[in-house]
C-alpha cells in the first residue's frame, strides 16, 4: 500500500512539475526579452553596417500597416528606383527592422526599391506575444497587400528572411500565397519543435517530449497559437520559385542541418551556401563580400535582377 501511495504522489509530483514546466517555458517563448532598438542602433553602426546619415539621404518612408491579425506593423519605404522591383525583408526574434537595413542596402545597390518592417511586438509594431511565424506569416502578407495597394498589383517581388524572418517568409510562401519571384532563406529553423527540442536538450539534459506537450497546452490556451504548426519543412514543397538557402556551419542555435533538410525537401529550382565562418544570423555579418557574390549569382543564374 505504502509503494502504491509512493508511486501515485510521485506521478502527481510528475505532472504537477510538467505543468509549472509548461506555464514558465511557455510564457518564456511568448514573452522573450527583446534587444533594446538603441542597443541594435549603436551595434549596427558601431560594426560599419549602418550610417544613419546614408540611410536617411535614401528618404525613407514610415508607413503604418494594417496587420490583419488587428494591430499596427511599423515599416519603412524606401523607392529609390522607379520601376516596381521590390525587395521585402524579415528579421530574427529580439531584433528589428534596423537588422534588415544592411541587407537592404545589398539589395538597393542590386536595383531593387526596399522594405523593412518591425514584426510583431518587435520595434515599434503591435501584437502582444512573439509566434514564431505562426502569426508572423499573416503580418507579411499584410504588408505585401499594402505593398501592391500603393504601387500597383503588376510589381514583382522577392522576400529576404532571416531566422525566424525566414522560418516566417518561408510559411507564408508555402502556406498562404505562392507570389513572390523569389526568396532567400537565411538559418530558417525546419520546425519549431526540433529548435525547443535542441534547446531543451541542451540546458536541462531531458527528453522534451512530455514538456513540449504541455508548453504546447499553455501557448494554445495563451495565444491559440501551436508550436507544432510552425514547420517549415511540412510547406517548403510547396514554393515553386527558386530559393536561396544560407546557414553558417558554425551556428550553434539553429544548426545548419536545419537548411540541409529545407533544401533536400524543397523541390524545383534552389540553390544553398553553408559558409564554414559564423554564429547564427552571422553569415553576412562574417562573410559580407561572399554574401553578396553568392547572392548577385543566384539572382543572375535565375534571371531575376532588374531589367529596366
Amino acid at each position: 500500500m505504502k509503494l502504491r501511495n509512493i508511486a501515485v504522489f510521485a506521478s502527481a509530483l510528475t505532472t504537477l512539475a510538467l505543468v509549472t514546466s509548461g506555464a514558465v517555458g511557455s510564457n518564456y517563448i511568448l514573452n522573450f526579452k527583446m534587444r533594446d532598438v538603441d542597443v541594435i542602433r549603436r551595434r549596427e553602426i558601431k560594426a560599419k553596417r549602418l550610417d544613419e546619415k546614408a540611410y536617411q539621404a535614401l528618404n525613407p518612408k514610415k508607413v503604418s500597416i494594417e496587420s490583419k491579425n488587428g494591430y499596427h506593423i511599423n515599416a519603412e519605404i524606401i523607392k529609390k528606383y522607379p520601376h516596381n522591383h521590390w525587395m521585402i525583408f524579415c528579421h530574427g526574434v529580439t531584433e528589428n527592422s534596423i537588422t534588415s537595413i544592411k541587407y537592404m542596402n545589398l539589395f538597393l545597390e542590386l536595383g531593387y526599391n526596399g522594405v523593412i518592417f518591425d514584426h510583431r511586438r518587435h520595434g515599434s509594431s503591435g501584437g502582444k506575444f512573439s509566434t514564431y511565424g505562426y502569426f508572423e506569416k499573416h503580418d507579411l502578407e499584410s504588408v505585401i497587400s499594402y505593398l501592391k495597394e500603393t504601387y500597383g498589383f503588376d510589381l514583382k517581388f522577392g522576400v529576404h528572411g532571416e531566422s525566424m524572418g525566414a522560418a516566417t517568409m518561408l510559411l507564408y510562401a508555402g502556406e498562404l500565397a505562392n507570389e513572390a519571384e523569389f526568396y532567400i532563406s537565411d538559418c530558417s529553423f525546419s520546425s519549431f519543435e526540433k529548435v525547443l527540442t535542441h534547446i531543451i536538450g541542451q540546458k536541462l539534459q531531458i527528453g522534451s517530449g512530455f514538456l513540449l506537450k504541455f508548453i504546447n497546452i499553455f501557448l494554445r490556451i495563451r495565444s491559440r497559437f501551436s508550436l507544432y504548426a510552425v514547420s517549415p519543412i511540412k510547406v517548403v514543397q510547396n514554393i515553386e520559385q527558386p530559393i536561396l538557402f544560407i546557414h553558417s556551419k558554425p551556428d550553434l542555435f539553429i544548426p545548419y542541418t536545419h537548411s540541409v533538410d529545407l533544401y533536400n525537401k524543397k523541390v524545383g529550382p534552389k540553390r544553398k551556401w553553408y559558409p564554414e565562418y559564423g554564429g547564427h544570423a552571422s553569415s553576412f555579418n562574417v562573410n559580407p563580400v561572399t554574401y553578396r557574390k553568392k547572392v548577385k549569382n543566384f539572382l543572375t543564374e535565375f534571371n531575376l535582377l532588374p531589367q529596366d
